[in-house]
Formats: C-alpha cells, sequence, structure tokens
C-alpha cells in the first residue's frame, strides 16, 4: 500500500511539475524576447505554453497584452492570427491596453482592421452583435488622449456591416 502511495505521490508531483512548466509570467517572457528575440522565443515554446499565453491575453490582462506587438514580431501564419484574435476577445474586457497593442500602420496581424473587425474563427463567439456593443462601451470609456486616433478608428472599424 505505502509503495502504490509513494508511486501516486511521485505522478503527481510529476504532473504538477510539467503544468508548471506551462505557466510562464509576462516578466519572465518579455526577458526571454528580450534574449534570444521574439522569433526563437515564439519558436521554442510548447503548443500548451502558447495555449496559456494566449488566454491571459484574451482575458484582457494588460500586462499580457503589452506583450502582443513583441511576440508579432516572431510569428507567422497561424500564431500571427492567434494574437489578432486574442487582442480582439480582450477588446470589451480591457480596451486601453488593446488599442495601445494596435499597429498604428494598420498592419494585417495587429492592425485595425484585424482586430476591431471581429476576426473570430467559425462560432468561437455566438452572439456578435452582443460582442460589438460590449467592446463599444468598453472603447468609449478610453480617455487617453494619445489613443484617440485608434479609438475612432477602432470604432469605425466595429460599425462596419
Amino acid at each position: 500500500m505505502k509503495r502504490a502511495s509513494a508511486f501516486t505521490l511521485l505522478l503527481a508531483l510529476a504532473c504538477s511539475t510539467a503544468n508548471a512548466s506551462a505557466q510562464i509570467s509576462p516578466s519572465v517572457l518579455a526577458k526571454q524576447i528580450n534574449d534570444k528575440g521574439a522569433k526563437a522565443t515564439v519558436s521554442t515554446m510548447s503548443e500548451s505554453e502558447w495555449d496559456n499565453v494566449l488566454t491571459h491575453i484574451d482575458s484582457g490582462n494588460a500586462a499580457w497584452i503589452a506583450l502582443v506587438p513583441k511576440l508579432a514580431e516572431g510569428t507567422d501564419g497561424g500564431n500571427s492570427e492567434d494574437l489578432g484574435i486574442g487582442l480582439a476577445y480582450a477588446l470589451p474586457k480591457n480596451a486601453k491596453a488593446v488599442l495601445s497593442a494596435i499597429d498604428p500602420d494598420n498592419g494585417p496581424v495587429l492592425g485595425v482592421g484585424r482586430v476591431c473587425s471581429a476576426p473570430f474563427i467559425e462560432d468561437t463567439v455566438k452572439d456578435i452583435p452582443a460582442y460589438i456593443k460590449r467592446a463599444e462601451v468598453a472603447l468609449n470609456r478610453v480617455r487617453d488622449p494619445s489613443l484617440q486616433d485608434v479609438k475612432k478608428a477602432c470604432l469605425a472599424e466595429l460599425a462596419k456591416p
């Protein structure tokens, strides 16, 4: 019985250690990007690490959203698409942080035309009109003078049919 308990304990410890390695903080990720570069950082992430980063971005966490422009420098294809969609998910939750991360040149990955167009895949957001209304309310709360132009552009994009 003790042997089975010890094995169970070791298995639980191994699982929790593996799970903990998938957890990363924004400061650690920022350091990795600064030390290794965005491309090397993104390319060495496991799928669970990438999904963890996206979950934090989607949640509207400002520290994670601030990393999006740096992460975008190291992405292509699906990972780039993930970042734009992540900012779109975060928009109603933390519009100020999202507006700060949007590409001022309206690029294809993080530009207003991408992030503010409700770029969700299939039916991941069931009620797009309700999402747009929540995003508009959040955007209208942003008073930072330096973000007013991107705010207006984002509101205009959301208003498109």
